[in-house]
């Protein structure tokens, strides 16, 4: 074989060097010019409602006369255009910030006056990059800090307050619900030159909380409470919406609650009072494999209520295990054996009495898509219709 010399493999290595760096300014540069043509950058973070907070903030700015494009990346990543129809968002291969990238170009290209992304970052220098790198917000939204995730940024109880107080803008407006509005994220803001609005959402449910603040947000931005409120009442659902629907499963009449997008107990625990039931409640947790410790604090958060629920597991075999160290007896823990939804409800039904709630919680994914694609159709198909 021919020796190369080492000159010639030196000039070749720099030449790649300096092809990646003039490449990756290129595309830098075009980022930037991208984001300086769209006037009002929204970044919408938290932990829970954000994806519903997003949509409420493209439609109420949308029905004030703005050309508005939305995203939203939590129980399915959805492109929000500027007439208010959908569309999947497309993705190639795992989720990552540098999505955004793609966002705030297509944003340029269909001409949008504003642009409202959700939060798709974690730990704290991701949100920081995602904040201060990719989108760099004109307003921020923080609609909560409540303790989930806690694989990627652990169980301290200021944790989640810590990471998402990075997504604090230069320079800008910040909307933060009161629950959120620590000292930490008020010196962030000071430090950083925002504005910071904190909204009274002290008592309010989930949803009217989120619709608060994207009130507060449109009023901000020009467009009065009644025009941005009657555009919030039409605009469309998150896939993975909170609801509860009352059925009828082998002749016995249940309440199911889909929580399966709400994946912190606190979230959890707003839900639970609100949703009326009689009996013990049945639960069929999804359990994912890469979340341990959020299904052992789920697990404990049943564990402790009355009167005790019957819980069905799901995904991951491991909380089966955490079940009994939470406190479950042997009896009250169940493996979901149905794969299909309707054999699931049946399933799931068979254990409850008449007038119980059974509760999804734990992870949309798999069984839990599939349950709720099935309750939000006009009707149910018998469980022999699916198998099991």
């Amino acid at each position: 074989m021919e020796h190369v010399p080492d000159a010639k493999l030196f000039a070749i290595a720099f030449a790649a060097l300096a092809c990646c760096i003039v490449w990756l300014c290129a595309a830098a540069w075009r980022h930037r010019r991208n984001l300086r043509a769209i006037a009002v950058r929204i970044h919408v973070a938290g932990t829970r409602g954000k994806s519903t907070t997003t949509r409420l903030i493209a439609a109420g700015l949308r029905a004030g006369g703005l050309r508005v494009v939305a995203k939203t990346t939590g129980t399915e990543p959805r492109l929000i255009r500027p007439d208010g129809s959908e569309a999947a968002w497309p993705r190639r291969g795992p989720p990552s910030v540098r999505e955004q990238t793609r966002f705030f170009a297509e944003a340029m290209r269909v001409q949008a006056d504003a642009a409202v992304v959700e939060c798709m970052a974690i730990r704290p220098e991701m949100v920081f990059a995602s904040e201060h790198h990719l989108i760099r917000a004109t307003t921020a939204v923080i609609t909560n800090a409540r303790a989930d995730h806690l694989e990627e940024i652990g169980e301290h109880p200021d944790a989640a307050a810590d990471a998402v107080r990075w997504a604090v803008p230069v320079n800008g407006r910040l909307f933060v619900a009161d629950e959120a509005a620590t000292p930490a994220l008020r010196s962030s803001a000071q430090m950083r030159g925002t504005d910071i609005i904190v909204v009274d959402t002290a008592g309010l449910g989930a949803l009217a909380a989120d619709r608060a603040l994207a009130l507060a947000v449109c009023a901000a931005h020009g467009v009065p409470a009644a025009i941005a409120g009657e555009a919030m009442d039409c605009a469309a659902s998150d896939p993975g919406g909170f609801f509860a629907r009352d059925l009828a499963i082998g002749g016995k009449a249940v309440r199911f609650a889909n929580a399966f997008a709400c994946n912190d107990v606190a979230s959890l625990a707003l839900l639970w009072g609100a949703v009326d039931g009689s009996g013990s409640p049945v639960v069929l947790l999804n359990a994912r494999r890469d979340r341990p410790l959020r299904t052992r604090r789920f697990l404990e958060f049943l564990a402790a209520r009355e009167p005790a629920p019957i819980v069905f597991v799901a995904g991951d075999p491991l909380a089966l295990l955490l079940a009994r160290r939470a406190g479950f007896k042997r009896q009250a823990v169940r493996r979901l054996r149905s794969r299909t939804a309707a054999a699931a409800l049946a399933e799931l039904a068979a254990s409850a009495s008449a007038g119980a709630v059974i509760w999804g919680v734990g992870n949309y994914r798999g069984i839990g898509a599939r349950l709720i694609a099935q309750l939000q159709a006009p009707t149910l198909p018998s469980p022999a219709s699916g198998g099991g």
